[in-house]
Parts: structure tokens; sequence; C-alpha cells
């Protein structure tokens, strides 16, 4: 299986480190606009380098695509891949507006292909039970918590960065709360209305003038089900290690997730004792997942769809107007 990058940042490069290790697969191609930063990335994995995507789309015989670009730019290099055939991996989240997230699942659905979206949370084996575990109850309360650290490899506090700027990027509600969002859903189903608060140079980016990124999110969230789920996100560079956590309560269950790096379900339901470890990690087991629904040309196989991660776009937009206008919104309003 032949396999193109567009975009070598942080993110493409743990997904080649995962690619060179994968049999049958190979690195054929890596697009970036900047031309060292695709050059780099492209020898370090075999590959030739390139900063069109399109005539690299047009130029390389090639199976798959790993869209690994900022996510207001996810929809044109994903949709011209889909109208080639390829099978492709998008980074999450899905795009940066509901516009494009539509257009992205349209031409997905249009085209047959297998597509997988980076909610790399989907893919665990102890996700899976815990939902088993459930036994179709719905939750009651869902509670997260996400306190991480800056991304030096993205340059996350260089005022250059694409990621400082909030209308490109979404800020950490985006990109580490949305993992939280979309894990919630997973379990929960879908969200009525949202509402939120953040602020502003209270964490990581106490005292960085010129600071326009959030760097504390809370969130709640009203279920169809009737549940509540919560979502709290610290960016901080004093936690050490760094919490990813999900507590689900439902009418038999009480568990606890424990994210990154363990992976480890805890806790009772059905009145006995949970205790598992995740066989493999998500950053592994989400692209071998996608590699077998590209090989097997079945788009089901996947473990998060363009369509549920549209769920989960619809969500953060309500999220990120309920925390500028302090309002109670409803999702997909």
């Amino acid at each position: 299986m032949r396999v193109a990058l567009i975009g070598a940042g942080a993110i493409a490069q743990r997904h080649v480190a995962v690619l060179q290790g994968r049999d049958g697969v190979s690195v054929a191609a890596v697009c970036d606009t900047d031309a060292a930063r695709a050059s780099q990335l492209a020898a370090r994995a075999g590959a030739t380098a390139h900063t069109d995507w399109a005539a690299m789309l047009d130029g390389e015989a090639l199976d798959a695509v790993f869209v690994c670009t900022p996510p207001g730019v996810h929809a044109p290099p994903a949709i011209a891949a889909f109208e080639r055939g390829l099978a492709v991996y998008l980074e999450k989240p899905l795009a940066r507006d509901a516009d494009d997230g539509a257009a992205i699942v349209d031409a997905w659905r249009s085209s047959g292909a297998v597509c997988g979206v980076g909610y790399q949370w989907r893919s665990l084996d102890v996700v899976a039970e815990l939902r088993a575990l459930l036994g179709g109850a719905a939750p009651g309360m869902l509670v997260s918590r996400s306190f991480g650290h800056t991304e030096s490899g993205r340059g996350d506090l260089h005022t250059e960065s694409w990621f400082t700027d909030q209308r490109r990027s979404g800020g950490i509600l985006y990109e580490l709360g949305s993992h939280d969002v979309d894990l919630q859903i997973a379990i929960a189903g879908p969200v009525e209305w949202v509402q939120g608060t953040a602020s502003t140079g209270t964490l990581a980016l106490a005292g960085v003038e010129g600071a326009r990124l959030d760097d504390a999110v809370s969130v709640v969230m009203r279920f169809a089900s009737g549940g509540i789920g919560s979502l709290h996100v610290a960016w901080t560079e004093v936690q050490d290690p760094a919490v990813y956590s999900l507590d689900v309560q439902a009418p038999d269950a009480a568990l606890l997730l424990q994210l990154d790096p363990a992976f480890h379900l805890t806790g009772r339901a059905g009145g006995r004792e949970v205790d598992s470890t995740a066989a493999a990690d998500p950053r592994e087991s989400s692209i071998d997942r996608f590699l077998e629904a590209a090989r097997a040309g079945d788009p089901s196989l996947v473990p998060c769809t363009p369509a549920d991660a549209l769920d989960t776009l619809c969500t953060l937009l309500a999220c990120e107007r309920a925390i500028q206008t302090g309002e109670r919104v409803p999702v997909g309003s």
C-alpha cells in the first residue's frame, strides 16, 4: 500500500513513525507548503517531496492519503482524494466550520471511499468494553479531565504558529477537548445543548504578552438520552504527568477510564469489579484499523467516520458559541 501525507508537521511525523513499522505499507510521498519541512520528512520516510498536493495526487501512484493540514484547510485535499478513489485518514477535528464539514461528509458518501477521522480513542478495545458493560443503559453523568501540556513540535507558544490563531485552530477546545467531546458522544449519543466558559492567560499563557488563546475551558453538555456530560480542559506546563480521564456513571455502573498513557478501565458494573488495560496504543490501533478498512475497501471498518466526526464538530461549534455568548446553545443551531 502506497501512502502519501499532506502536511508534514508534528502529527504527520508521528504517523510516519507508525506507518514505517507496518508490513506492506510504504510512505511514497510527502507534501507541505514549507518545502524544507516536506523534504526533511520525505527523506526520513524514503519518499518524494512535494509542495503542491493536487500535483502530488495527480502525479503519484497512491492507495491512501493522510491529511494532516490545519483543520480550516482539510476539505479541499480530502475531497480531491475521495474524487480520485483514495482512502483518506483525516486528522481531527473534521473541519473548522459546519459548511466544510458537511462538504467532506457529502463527498465521502458520494465516493464510497474509506475515510477514518483521527479521533483515536474510539479505536480502544477498553472503550468497546465500557460500552458493552453499560448494556445499552444511558449514562447519567460523564466527566472528562484533560490537563495537558503545550505541543512544542507544533510551536504552540510562538506567534507565527497557525495554532495560535483561534480562528484557524479553535484553540484547546478543538485540539485537546474535542477528543473528550467525541468520546462522550461515542458512549452517550448525540448532544442536545451545551453551556461553557473559558479563560485566557491563567495557566500555560500566564504572563505571555498578546496571548489570544484560552488556556482553561469548561463545558457542560446535555445528551438527548437525558444524561449530563462535562469537560474540563487545562492547558498547563506544570501538570506532570498529564491527566486525561473519563468518569462514567450509569444506573448499574461506575467506571473510570484512564487515558494516555495508561488506557486503563476500572470500576464496577453489573455487580462485578472491572480492571482492564488496552491491548494497543490508540495512536497505532486507529491507523491499523484504517489500513485494514482501506485494504478491504470497507468504509464501515474505521473507528470514526466523517459522519461521526461531523456530530462532534457540530457540538464543538455550539460549545464555542456558548463560550462566546454565555448562553445555552442548541447543537446544530
